[in-house]
């Protein structure tokens, strides 16, 4: 859990510094240069991102630069952040 937190920690910081995004501008489709955020494959504002409990996340990757835009295209030139959350059990 400890780890997890910290993983989520530093990435959100990596991408902050690297966006240089002031506070107020949350959502890549008010500020292009944001990286964009697919939670379980959905695109997801940053604002909803940063209040998911950390519990609930089983992973994160983080793609920037050449990287993203190989891997996902031209679109995510910016950056992209997957969040794949763990499945509720029954």
């Amino acid at each position: 859990m400890k780890k997890l937190f910290l993983l989520l920690a530093f990435c959100f910081q990596i991408l902050l510094v690297s966006a240089q995004a002031p506070s107020h501008a949350n959502d890549a489709k008010s500020d292009p240069s944001l990286p964009t955020y697919l939670v379980n494959g959905v695109e997801t504002p940053y604002a909803k991102v940063v209040k998911l409990n950390t519990a609930l996340i089983e992973s994160m990757s983080v793609y920037k630069g050449p990287e993203a835009i190989a891997k996902f295209g031209a679109k995510y030139k910016h950056g992209i952040v997957l969040v794949k959350l763990k499945k509720a059990k029954k």
